[in-house]
């Protein structure tokens, strides 16, 4: 995953404290969203649960679908894909780990203070998806700050969606994200799940101070067709690397 969307994840995962384990949704849902960049491209994604099953689509680039056993990477332009089996990723956790500089969940949740975290409900309001949203400030220590835009009228907001993911990506992000480690990023956010002062709601739109912005775009409910977990049949399976 490159800079600019792990910074997207950063500042959105912040909003997980506020959403109390009883009270994420227990549905199959598939959520969009736009994630913009002051003076880049802006980037769409979706990211799709259901059971033990999870899919997160970047744009129109790569598709990366997992379950238990295996997780499949599709690249969109070139039509390709590849498969990799559980021992696979964890042979690629292994030599993550031995990389100098790899990122490292414990070190990250231990660097992280939860008595930094504050909220404060500004008064202004906007719309998102043709509903009122208002204004909910954060702060959480000196590297992260923003809004959050909430709605007291949606029935699911983008962050339901991304709690669900946290256990599928903890398995990914070692081997998967390019070294990066946005399921540390997550793990950091819900150690705080409990945090005080957030207004009940769901949030549709993330503002950082760093001008990144993510919005909800759209959603949909379950069941999903059973290709939505299977690479299209016109994709060339790829030989696997590392000498597989």
């Amino acid at each position: 995953m490159n800079h600019r969307l792990r910074s997207a994840f950063v500042v959105a995962l912040v909003a997980l404290v506020a959403i109390p384990a009883t009270a994420l949704a227990q549905e199959d849902m598939s959520v969009s969203m736009l994630m913009e960049s002051a003076g880049e491209d802006s980037n769409e994604m979706t990211f799709t649960v259901a059971g033990d099953m999870a899919r997160m689509d970047f744009a129109e680039m790569v598709s990366m679908i997992w379950s238990p056993d295996w997780m499949r990477m599709l690249q969109h332009q070139e039509q390709m894909w590849m498969e990799f089996n559980s021992a696979m990723l964890q042979q690629m956790r292994s030599m993550m780990g031995n990389v100098p500089g790899a990122p490292d969940v414990e070190d990250e949740l231990d660097a992280f203070d939860p008595s930094n975290l504050s909220f404060e409900v500004t008064g202004n309001t906007d719309t998102v998806m043709g509903m009122e949203v208002f204004e909910v400030a954060f702060t959480a220590g000196d590297d992260n700050s923003g809004s959050m835009w909430m709605s007291e009228d949606a029935e699911v907001g983008i962050f339901e969606v991304f709690a669900r993911m946290m256990t599928h990506l903890d398995s990914l992000a070692g081997p998967m994200m390019s070294g990066d480690n946005p399921a540390g990023d997550m793990q950091q956010y819900m150690a705080i799940a409990q945090a005080q002062g957030m207004p009940d709601g769901k949030i549709l739109r993330m503002d950082s101070a760093d001008g990144t912005r993510i919005t909800m775009t759209g959603w949909e409910g379950g069941p999903f067709p059973e290709d939505t977990w299977a690479a299209p049949s016109s994709y060339q399976k790829q030989a696997m690397p590392f000498g597989w």
